[in-house]
C-alpha cells in the first residue's frame, strides 16, 4: 500500500457466525432493528488502498492484522487492469461482494423481506468528486 492511502477497511462486511459476533455484526443489527435504519450504503471509493492490496496481491505479512482483516473479503477482487491505480472495477466487484455479505445477515434478511430495509452499493471517484449507484436492472454503477 503506498502512503498515500487511507485505512485499510475496506468496507469490508465479515461472513455472519451466530457464535463468533463481530463489531460489525452488533452495528448493523442495532442499526437495523434498534434504529430502524431504512437504507444502508456500502460505498466503494477509486484509489482504495485496501482492495489495491488485494487485487496486486501485496505481502502484508508485516502487517498481520491488516492482512488478517483483509482475509474477511467475500472474495479476491479481480480488476480489468492491476496497473489501475483507481481500481475502479475491483472496487466496484468489491461493494457488490460485500452487499452480498451483507444480506446473509438475519437481520438484514428479515428487514429486506418485509420490504423496511433497502441496500445500495456505491462508488465513489476520488479524483473526481462523482458517485455512481450500481442500477441492478443494467447491472452497472451510473451517475447519481
Amino acid at each position: 500500500m503506498s502512503s498515500s492511502s487511507c485505512a485499510p477497511r475496506g468496507n469490508i462486511v465479515p461472513p455472519y457466525v451466530s457464535d463468533r459476533p463481530t463489531g460489525e455484526a452488533a452495528t448493523i443489527e442495532y442499526a437495523v432493528e434498534v434504529l430502524g435504519v431504512q437504507d444502508v450504503v456500502v460505498c466503494g471509493h477509486s484509489h482504495c488502498g485496501a482492495v489495491g492490496a488485494l487485487v496486486r496481491g501485496d505481502d502484508l505479512d508485516g502487517v498481520p492484522a491488516v492482512r488478517d482483516w483483509l482475509a474477511h473479503a467475500a472474495d479476491e477482487p479481480e480488476a480489468a487492469d492491476p496497473d489501475d491505480p483507481t481500481v475502479m472495477r475491483a472496487v466496484q466487484t468489491h461493494v457488490l461482494a460485500q452487499l452480498l455479505r451483507l444480506r446473509s445477515y438475519p437481520c438484514v434478511e428479515k428487514r429486506l423481506a418485509d420490504g423496511r430495509l433497502r441496500l445500495h452499493g456505491w462508488y465513489y471517484e476520488v479524483h473526481t468528486g462523482a458517485v455512481r449507484e450500481h442500477r441492478v436492472d443494467t447491472d452497472g454503477f451510473e451517475a447519481l
